[in-house]
């Protein structure tokens, strides 16, 4: 599976400024269906639909959003949370994507 990430702000649509999350130090303890940390993942191609736990913040606080759409427009968040330790996040199949700032990587668990 490719896992293409984006820094927050980076507009999904266009892959500006877009890299690959499938190399590199963040991808080593990604479990398999899991999710690697920083980025936005779209939900059915990235990353499928379900319940997901992280071990909480990398450095500042672990930050975690379900997003309608990829424009960045803030009326695109459907819930979002900053964690300073575990996290559990239920991404539902009708989200668009799925944004994590600072998190460790997140275990599919469901």
């Amino acid at each position: 599976m490719t896992v293409t990430a984006t820094a927050p702000g980076t507009d999904v649509q266009t892959g500006a400024a877009s890299s690959s999350a499938t190399a590199g130090a963040q991808q080593k303890d990604v479990p398999k269906g899991g999710i690697p940390g920083d980025g936005t993942f779209l939900v059915g191609k990235d990353i499928q639909a379900g319940t997901y736990r992280s071990e909480g913040k990398n450095k500042y606080g672990c930050y975690w959003a379900r997003l309608s759409d990829t424009t960045g427009e803030e009326d695109a968040i459907i819930a979002n949370g900053n964690a300073e330790g575990p996290a559990i996040v239920k991404v539902a199949a009708g989200d668009k994507a799925f944004q994590t700032t600072d998190c460790q990587p997140w275990k599919k668990i469901d």
